[in-house]
């Protein structure tokens, strides 16, 4: 997987390839992998490709939790507001899993859903850790946009 997924590297449709052939993998360590690989971070210059958003929406759905993680991960740096996309974020809100919760609303927020507020109330108090986290800030950037769109 290291190969095929570095931070920084190109990626050849080949390589590509392989990595949507591996969505379906066994082992949730290698699909947890392939969802981290889609990431934006390592497609800086390239738009969400139909075939990885489908990937990464299979992923969301995957009966592990850290696979879940990954995948919502990735897609969540992407801006892709299309009705699947929407409606993935907006099921994670049932997650049992708080983090799940926080990275869906989190998604929302960057998208300026008009759901955003709700998803925040439904990821319950943040604690003391997640003060450090990046996307406890979406719901303080969703009600400011909001606002100077107001004015």
């Amino acid at each position: 997987m290291f190969c095929v997924s570095r931070e920084q590297a190109a990626r050849s449709d080949a390589a590509a390839s392989a990595l949507l052939g591996l969505v379906h993998d066994p082992e949730p360590k290698v699909r947890a992998s392939v969802a981290q690989a889609f990431g934006r971070r390592f497609t800086p210059d390239r738009q969400l490709e139909p075939a990885v958003r489908d990937a990464l929406l299979v992923l969301m759905r995957d009966d592990t939790l850290w696979v879940r993680r990954r995948a919502a991960e990735s897609l969540s740096g992407y801006d892709d507001r299309s009705a699947p996309v929407l409606d993935a974020f907006l099921t994670l809100l049932d997650e049992e899993d708080k983090d799940l919760r926080l990275e869906a609303a989190w998604a929302l927020a960057r998208r300026d859903h008009p759901r955003t507020e709700e998803a925040y109330e439904r990821v319950g108090p943040l604690d003391a850790f997640s003060e450090h986290d990046h996307r406890t800030s979406g719901l303080w950037r969703y009600r400011a946009s909001n606002r100077s769109d107001q004015a």
